[in-house]
């Protein structure tokens, strides 16, 4: 019952112009975060289980989780936008664009595919000052960073999981390169995949940074990391692991981790 007013409630809202003319569900903890730094918080009518940065997202009504939407609640919504981080199911695709919803798809490889993706979102909405802002700071910040190496970069690794031994690619790599180091597991195709032990050693990182889903650091005593006591634990995975605008963060903390 408690659902069913808040729906309803919702609509009544929109209609008077509470949603600044749009009616947003973002399905993903990066794009909701996009959202709100461009200003449309309020256009934002549900979000997925996992959004809960700005503070403000995790007072927003749930719709299930990027593979399993709550599709009822979202039509109940009645959004102009879902914005997800990943190709979506196409049989759930194609019923909810019969029902008018367009599907923006927001799942950037890269900090430069990243800025385009916030300009095009800002273009969207009538947002583009916001838009501009935020991608010039990102890329102010970058030019600015306090140290970078004259020399050869440090080489990084990044441990997600321990067992199997599970690191990062694509986006990741790219803060980890514009931060001034060298991601060791670069050339793995996908977001994240398995990484041996050996490849570890032979590739033998300067600098191991464990995050994600375990707090286990057993490696090799031979790998420079580990005989310098380079190895960094207690980093907040949402600001790295999120392709949003917090990646400046990111790319700053890794240039501190760097070069400390």
């Amino acid at each position: 019952m408690m659902q069913i007013i808040f729906l309803f409630f919702t609509l009544v809202f929109a209609d008077l112009g509470w949603a600044e003319g749009y009616r947003i569900v973002s399905l993903a903890p990066n794009t909701t975060e996009i959202l709100f730094k461009l200003g449309l918080g309020k256009s934002i009518v549900a979000v997925d289980e996992y959004s809960n940065y700005p503070e403000e997202a995790k007072n927003i009504e749930k719709a299930g989780t990027f593979d399993k939407p709550d599709i009822e609640k979202i039509i109940l919504l009645n959004p102009d936008y879902i914005l997800v981080n990943a190709k979506f199911d196409t049989d759930k695709e194609v019923y909810l664009k019969k029902k008018g919803i367009k599907i923006i798809q927001v799942s950037p490889r890269t900090v430069e595919s990243l800025c385009e993706d916030i300009l095009k979102i800002g273009s969207l909405f009538n947002k583009e000052k916001e838009a501009a802002f935020i991608v010039n700071d990102i890329n102010n910040r970058i030019k600015n960073l306090p140290r970078r190496s004259t020399g050869n970069r440090p080489k990084v690794f990044v441990q997600l999981f321990d067992d199997p031994l599970i690191t990062v690619s694509s986006f990741v790599g790219d803060l980890i390169r514009l931060a001034g180091g060298e991601n060791i597991a670069q050339d793995i195709k996908d977001d994240a995949g398995i990484f041996s032990i050996e490849s570890l050693i032979d590739r033998n990182p300067d600098i191991i940074i464990v995050m994600g889903f375990s707090n286990k650091a057993n490696f090799p005593k031979s790998i420079n990391a580990v005989k310098n006591n380079r190895i960094y634990k207690d980093l907040n995975p949402d600001i790295f692991l999120r392709p949003g605008p917090r990646a400046i963060e990111a790319i700053e903390k890794f240039n501190r981790i760097l070069y400390e």
